[in-house]
């Protein structure tokens, strides 16, 4: 079932004052705002930002179209068809793509393998017991190579495995219940945060669940993991943003990414993971990664987001790990483009020495909000921070846009709702609703697709998959109602436009 791809996520707080942590307070002493006219493409290929999906399914294992198909799905978001009807997406093409086959590297032998448009970047969703996503690797690795049930050896071992081949390790969808990831494994490479619509088929988690995974197990959970649980009221992609936090918390630096999970029908690249890569190749892209040089935006042409941060001498952007002493003053400034309308946000904390510590010690807490009233946007702050400090940025979009008619409106709420009331095997109402907006004779028959038939406010088939179920561009408005942020089990306002990697502080 195609639906599967997706899970929901949100992340509660709204509190600005100064915050203060296990190891003291770190307040904002001074913050300004700024506006431009610059136009709004704020990333460059040019210095190395390259965008793409790193977490997409084939008929290798788990997808309904060849290699070939799901690679010309990916490039025609660069076709003259599709920009002549969505301008907006010129030049926001995807760069590279990673087919994640479930327990298999097959599909990277498959004669349809190969792009003149995209990177491709070698993958493998590993595991069973848990799902990670491997990159830049071409050798299977194996879950459980004894065939005697996966252990936290085999985990560890698995790790290694993908370091050995030059590869990145990250946990999928790592709070979805019936897949879930409460192994103890401190050495991975980075968290998939978002997981394909931010509002979809993801309730929280509960202890409950894990301690029935201990009971099956026979081990205890990590106890950041547990730590993470426990933050409820935002769906299983904000307790995976709580669980990046805590493993903040205990120095552990990790690449935040995200993936659409495409088994069919939504399109690659939403979301779009977006990394700073030191060349134009799938070593640059696995470099990237492993530099934790990411941030995950909507869509390939929605908002686009940089930091940048200055300790003393030192100078880092996102992912960074900068060298501070007791007390230092760090400028943080954050840009933003494509976002008018929206919040930016910077969520903050402080390290803790003991795995028991954290488990009453506060996670990421919000440092400052300000409102985003440009298209390109700047926002420059100073910081009192310590070494086991972190912050990250996150942008809100508006729910509903404000040129969008009541009609427009009260589909994408509607969306939003039914998004946030799917789970992992309950996904009518949104099947409902999205029966509102596609075309059942082409989604059933992909061939029957004809762009000449694209309606603006519908989802639009594309002519590149035509055989079995059709493939479509979800319209950007909709597209915000599966994106839907939750605060306190409640729908609110605003959508999840882009996320990036936390620049932690050392003593070097």
């Amino acid at each position: 079932m195609w639906i599967v791809i997706f899970l929901a996520c949100a992340r509660d707080g709204t509190d600005t004052a100064p915050v203060t942590t296990e190891t003291g307070t770190t307040p904002p002493s001074s913050t300004t705002s700024t506006t431009t006219t610059t136009p709004p493409e704020l990333l460059s290929r040019d210095d190395g930002w390259l965008r793409g999906d790193l977490h997409i399914h084939t008929t290798y294992d788990g997808g309904t179209e060849d290699v070939a198909t799901v690679i010309e799905l990916a490039e025609y978001l660069g076709s003259e068809t599709f920009l002549s009807a969505h301008p907006e997406f010129s030049g926001h093409h995807l760069d590279f793509l990673s087919i994640t086959d479930h327990r298999t590297v097959e599909q990277q032998s498959d004669p349809g393998y190969a792009s003149d448009a995209l990177i491709l970047v070698g993958g493998e969703e590993f595991g069973s017991d848990g799902h990670a996503g491997t990159h830049g690797i071409s050798e299977f690795v194996d879950h459980d190579p004894d065939d005697d049930g996966t252990t936290l050896v085999d985990l560890y071992n698995a790790i290694e495995a993908t370091h050995d081949q030059g590869g990145t390790f990250s946990p999928n969808h790592p709070m979805l219940p019936s897949i879930s990831w409460p192994w103890d494994t401190r050495d991975h490479d980075g968290v998939e945060v978002w997981n394909a619509g931010w509002a979809l088929m993801a309730p929280d988690n509960t202890i409950e669940n894990v301690d029935t995974w201990e009971a099956e197990h026979g081990i205890a959970a990590s106890p950041l993991y547990r730590r993470a649980v426990a933050e409820t009221g935002g769906g299983s992609g904000a307790q995976a943003l709580s669980w990046y936090e805590a493993q903040l918390m205990r120095d552990i630096h990790l690449a935040m990414i995200g993936g659409s999970d495409r088994h069919a029908v939504l399109l690659p690249g939403f979301p779009t993971t977006w990394v700073k890569a030191p060349t134009t190749d799938e070593a640059g892209v696995v470099q990237g990664i492993r530099d934790r040089r990411t941030f995950i935006s909507r869509t390939p042409a929605s908002v686009q987001l940089d930091l940048s941060v200055s300790a003393g001498a030192e100078t880092g952007g996102i992912g960074d790990a900068l060298t501070v002493t007791d007390d230092s003053e760090v400028t943080i400034q954050v840009d933003v483009s494509r976002a008018e309308g929206g919040l930016l946000r910077l969520i903050g904390g402080s390290a803790v020495d003991t795995d028991e510590a954290l488990e009453h010690a506060e996670l990421g807490v919000v440092l400052e909000e300000v409102e985003i009233d440009a298209e390109r946007f700047t926002h420059t702050t100073t910081l009192t921070v310590s070494p086991g400090d972190w912050v990250y940025p996150l942008v809100l979009e508006s729910l509903v846009p404000s040129d969008a008619t009541e009609a427009q409106a009260d589909a994408v709420r509607r969306i939003a709702e039914a998004a946030a009331a799917t789970g992992e095997e309950d996904f009518a109402g949104l099947a409902t609703m999205a029966a509102e907006f596609v075309d059942a004779e082409v989604l059933v028959n992909g061939a029957e697709c004809d762009p000449a038939d694209w309606d603006p406010e519908m989802m639009q088939c594309f002519p590149a998959d035509a055989s079995g179920l059709g493939s479509f561009y979800v319209p950007d408005l909709l597209d915000r109602g599966l994106n839907a942020w939750r605060e306190d089990g409640q729908i609110t306002d605003w959508c999840l436009g882009a996320v990036g990697s936390a620049v932690l502080f050392t003593d070097g």
